[in-house]
């Protein structure tokens, strides 16, 4: 990718991000997204700083990666997360969540500087395994009188723009290694 291109990708990504952002107090008003949940699950993943961390981090991993992982790989953890979070709706015990969602943290943070993790296969395959468990925490917490479907599309969407500020991020660290490089400054 070269330094033009990544700069108008993260152009694109920062506005689509802000864009996203910017629509959640619209959706607020009676009958969208099957109604009361949804801003609950928007809110959810960035509750804790353990989940903020690891969806950033998500992000920034699949642009590490490059070429089509930027999107498989925060795409596993999406398709994941939801499956998770239908476990803790349905009722279905999931073990070991919360060490699990720590673990996250410090194995995705392992992974970006990692060389040998570098791989598609090997992103979704992780970045998947978290994300069940991300997923069941938020399906677990999900409040008593929230619709099912409106509190996923939050936590997805939510979870989805964190993803889009972690590409940002990681797009804009290529870029700054780039320069680096161009300059033959030590990266």
């Amino acid at each position: 990718m070269t330094i033009k291109s990544a700069s108008a990708a993260l152009r694109v990504l920062s506005a689509a991000a802000a864009l996203t952002i910017a629509a959640a107090p619209a959706l607020a008003h009676p009958g969208h997204l099957d109604g009361a949940g949804f801003l609950d699950g928007m809110a959810h993943p960035a509750g804790g700083l353990d989940h903020l961390i690891a969806m950033i981090t998500v992000g920034v991993y699949g642009t590490i990666i490059g070429g089509r992982a930027i999107l498989t790989v925060p795409g596993a953890f999406l398709a994941a997360m939801l499956a998770g979070g239908l476990l803790a709706m349905l009722g279905i015990a999931l073990p070991l969540v919360e060490p699990m969602i720590y673990a996250s943290v410090v194995v995705l943070a392992m992974l970006c500087v990692m060389p040998m993790s570098r791989t598609v296969g090997i992103g979704i395959a992780f970045t998947g395994w978290f994300g069940l468990f991300h997923g069941f925490a938020h399906g677990a917490e999900m409040p008593a009188d929230a619709t099912a479907l409106g509190y996923a599309a939050g936590f997805l969407l939510s979870t989805a723009a964190l993803h889009a500020g972690g590409i940002a991020l990681g797009l804009a660290l290529r870029l700054l290694v780039g320069r680096s490089e161009e300059a033959g400054q030590p990266v």
